[in-house]
């Protein structure tokens, strides 16, 4: 095992992601618990990046401008454990949407520094083996997570009500960030040398979760306002992609801003069978990865976002349709499995060509600033979803909610489809 500044601290990694798995479906189902209506649910998916889109400027801003990388990924670390804590111990709504501001703040302080770290502790041509190591890594944690947690849910309840069930499980995730961070402290050494964001031209197309909160577990680059003056122009083509992204995340995010409920609320599913519902999507998405990149160089980054995406608005009003024939619950629980398998597919074309598509149409002298840019109207675009989807499914029920998150998807389609200066 490598010393030092290694691989070993790599692995610090792993515990945060095991607690990311274990608690991110778990929020709106405690949410949910705690007598929360679809528009609370919808409120809490957005009050994490809500929270976590100003974050991951102060927070990457002041690990640039102060040269300290490890303090940072230390404070993501246990400001995750401290607010999985605080959610434990909660008792009413709005002591559950200040746990989850508190998460989206304090747990992006690990974000903007996770990826630079590894390229500051590496070789240059050792940075893309590093890299997927671990995303390898958080994707692996990630699904175990999701394996604890329904594990945990199934056994729970046979000593303990389900509600302490639930408390108990976010008392193991915040265990699990503390012991992120003790590694962290024990195994990293503060870097000798600093990158300059701007230099790095590496795309992150790597494996990144897509989770119930949407909080990406890396960011190589934040959208920083202080440097807009200097930053190059972006081409009307990047400008109309971002407007796409916008679409697609804000659709994304308002579909998961409801999903959990409905899959108890249509079909009476228990805790454990909508874990297992989620880890079927990460099992495709992770596998998917391994072949995703061939797959865009073939077909074109726009071509892949695009019929990737029309998949998903296809799937999404699948899991309402599936209601409609005469199945057994057995079977509408394997249908559901697959349908999710199939939205995480999606999800892994999405993030892959998304990324290289940003990544082609940015400035020469501007990739940075795109790809900031990229990661701030998913961000904005997370806020806006989860709160459209609440209010609709709540007050309109789910097909119109549904309907109001394919239709925004179909605006970022249509983006897609009819610019045909996104090749280049």
């Amino acid at each position: 095992m490598a010393r030092g500044n290694g691989s070993k601290w790599f692995y610090s990694y792993l515990p945060q992601g095991i607690a990311g798995g274990a608690t991110s479906p778990l929020i709106p189902l405690f949410a949910y618990a705690l007598g929360a209506n679809l528009v609370d649910v919808g409120i809490i998916a957005a009050a994490t990046s809500i929270a976590s889109v100003p974050a991951f400027m102060l927070w990457g801003s002041l690990s640039d401008r102060l040269k300290a990388r490890k303090a940072f990924l230390i404070l993501g670390f246990l400001g995750t454990a401290v607010s999985l804590l605080a959610m434990s111990l909660c008792f009413n709504m709005p002591e559950f949407y200040l746990a989850n501001l508190l998460i989206g703040f304090l747990g992006a302080a690990s974000a903007p520094v996770g990826a630079v770290l590894v390229m500051e502790t590496t070789e240059h041509d050792q940075w893309p083996n590093r890299l997927a190591f671990m995303s390898q890594l958080t994707g692996v944690g990630y699904i175990v997570g999701l394996s604890v947690g329904a594990a945990w849910l199934a056994l729970g309840p046979a000593f303990v009500d389900g509600e302490s069930a639930m408390r108990g499980l976010f008392v193991i995730g915040a265990a699990l960030g503390l012991l992120s961070g003790l590694l962290a402290g024990m195994w990293l050494q503060e870097p000798k040398t600093y990158l300059d964001r701007k230099s790095i031209h590496l795309v992150d197309n790597l494996f990144r979760i897509e989770r119930v909160k949407f909080l990406p577990m890396r960011m190589l680059h934040y959208l920083d306002f202080r440097n807009h003056h200097r930053a190059p122009r972006f081409s009307s083509s990047l400008r109309m992609y971002l407007v796409c992204v916008f679409l697609l995340f804000s659709g994304f995010t308002a579909f998961y801003g409801f999903f959990p409920i409905l899959l108890q609320q249509q079909y009476g599913f228990s805790n454990p069978e909508v874990f297992a519902v989620y880890i079927a999507s990460q099992v495709a998405s992770v596998t998917a990865y391994l072949r995703v990149g061939r797959w865009v160089r073939d077909r074109g980054s726009r071509r892949t976002q695009l019929y990737a995406s029309l998949g998903r608005t296809v799937l999404f009003p699948s899991f309402l349709a599936i209601g409609l024939l005469s199945l057994s619950p057995g079977a509408i629980l394997a249908g559901i499995l697959l349908l999710h398998a199939g939205v995480g597919l999606c999800w892994a074309l999405i993030n892959v060509s998304g990324s290289t598509l940003v990544s082609d149409l940015a400035p020469e002298d501007g990739r940075a600033e795109a790809m900031g840019a990229y990661n701030a109207v998913q961000g904005f675009g997370s806020i806006l979803g989860p709160l459209l989807g609440g209010f609709v499914a709540e007050f309109y029920g789910y097909a119109p909610a549904i309907g109001a998150s394919v239709a925004f998807i179909l605006g970022g389609v249509a983006i897609l489809a009819l610019a045909r200066s996104l090749e280049d």
